[in-house]
């Protein structure tokens, strides 16, 4: 399915030519034994969840390529990833021979997965959607992202991940909407709250019995 995806992209984008070793370098990064969460799992659910959505963008196959590109360079320990994941997404596009204006789209589109602005493009507050999904799940998928996001940090000591942890679950929690469609925010916000108070509560208990 995921390749079917790769090629049909490419193709509405009509780019005049594509490296056919790309994907299958995209394939093994996200198949790096230390993705128990950013792996090809979260791309292709992704693209499932994007679909609700896709008539809405006004450039879903720029979309798509963010899709693809968002988590490419996934270090945990680095700080500059999404940099990273844009300049490899830059040099692909330019590679194959699509003009300028997409290269600069799809890099901002990669950039914005940081989640530290507000955003006003509607492309980018479709992806953050669909990248945030995730927090809107049925209890059983959201405890086990959890469970993988706690094993791509398994260097960090665990009462510095739990203090990290919850301040990054309460800055999505203290938002005014977490979700910037409707559509999004009809399907997941409700469950993403509940999940999220759940999870800072479980966090800061445990953190205070010991």
């Amino acid at each position: 399915m995921l390749r079917e995806y790769w090629e049909e992209t490419w193709q509405k984008l009509q780019a005049p030519t594509v490296s056919q070793d790309v994907l299958e370098k995209l394939i093994r990064a996200y198949s790096s034994p230390h993705r128990f969460y950013h792996n090809l799992t979260h791309i292709e659910d992704c693209f499932t969840i994007f679909e609700q959505a896709k008539s809405l963008a006004t450039h879903p196959e720029e979309i798509e390529l963010a899709i693809w590109f968002h988590d490419a360079v996934y270090d945990p320990r680095g700080s500059a990833n999404e940099q990273k994941s844009a300049e490899w997404a830059q040099f692909v596009i330019n590679q194959s021979g699509l003009g300028n204006a997409i290269v600069e789209r799809v890099s901002r589109l990669i950039l914005a997965t940081r989640h530290n602005a507000k955003l006003k493009d509607r492309d980018a507050q479709i992806l953050i959607d669909v990248d945030l999904s995730i927090l809107g799940r049925e209890e059983d998928t959201f405890w086990r992202y959890e469970e993988n996001i706690r094993k791509e940090y398994a260097w960090v000591p665990e009462s510095l991940f739990r203090q990290k942890r919850v301040e990054i679950l309460r800055s999505f929690l203290n938002r005014q909407h977490i979700y910037h469609l409707d559509e999004y925010r009809e399907r997941f916000e409700a469950r993403a709250r509940a999940n999220l108070m759940q999870a800072i509560a479980r966090l800061e208990n445990v953190t205070r019995a010991v």
